[in-house]
């Protein structure tokens, strides 16, 4: 893109877009390497409470729906887990809110309310992928999609010139998270009921109406493979920012 044909809006928002892509692949690449490699630091990544403003929501953390109060609780779940890999697929992201940190918060910063937005937005990240469990070889492997809420962290973002040369150095950090499997489990097609032969297609309702004659959609629990899982759970979409 050539920058010398955008306005300065343009260019602000363009900015603003490419450093919000650049967050997104230092984040998710930081974040699930310690989910893996170093969970005693998966607290980290969270905004205090204590440090959230008082028009700011509560910290909120979802985890395949189970809600965490805080990241130390979270943390607890994550260090229980006896193995995870995660293959991050697709990752998305976007600026949700340019101006979410006042500008009088802005360390070194000039204090006008149309600047240092670069250390200022909070940005919204998507990622769908596969991560395997249990173990390392033979352990099961379930898609998953997540998305993040992520606002700047003033103690961190000193000036506007942002990069990640050194990693990822908490920059900006998770405000809410929603984390969920795409497709269903063995323990949870079976209810742990072992004489359920998992290799046969499921079938609900819906299916049995069909066999009947009626006209409706059917769900089938074997794998179709990604695409099929993702666009049956309505998570193929598009956002401006593709990392």
């Amino acid at each position: 893109m050539d920058e010398t044909q955008l306005t300065p809006a343009e260019k602000s928002e363009y900015t603003l877009d490419i450093v919000a892509c650049n967050v997104a692949v230092a984040f998710t690449e930081a974040y699930y390497y310690a989910f893996q490699k170093d969970r005693n630091s998966i607290s980290s990544f969270y905004c205090p409470k204590q440090a959230l403003g008082e028009d700011e929501k509560a910290l909120a953390i979802v985890w395949n729906g189970e809600e965490y109060d805080d990241a130390a609780s979270l943390q607890s779940h994550v260090q229980g887990l006896t193995h995870t890999y995660f293959d991050v697929e697709s990752l998305d992201c976007d600026v949700l809110n340019p101006k979410h940190l006042a500008a009088s918060q802005v360390t070194n910063g000039s204090g006008n309310d149309g600047d240092d937005l670069v250390r200022r937005m909070s940005i919204t990240v998507m990622v769908m992928g596969s991560v395997r469990l249990e173990e390392q070889l033979k352990g099961p492997i379930r898609e998953f999609s997540e998305t993040f809420v992520l606002v700047p962290n003033p103690e961190k973002l000193l000036t506007n010139g942002i990069n990640f040369d050194k990693g990822w150095q908490k920059e900006w950090l998770v405000l809410s998270q929603n984390f969920r499997f795409t497709e269903w489990g063995v323990i949870e097609v079976t209810e742990g009921d072992p004489s359920i032969d998992v290799s046969t297609p499921m079938e609900t309702d819906k299916n049995k109406n069909k066999a009947n004659g009626s006209s409706t959609n059917t769900f089938r629990g074997s794998n179709k493979g990604i695409a099929g899982q993702f666009a049956a759970a309505g998570l193929l979409a598009k956002g401006k920012g593709k990392a």
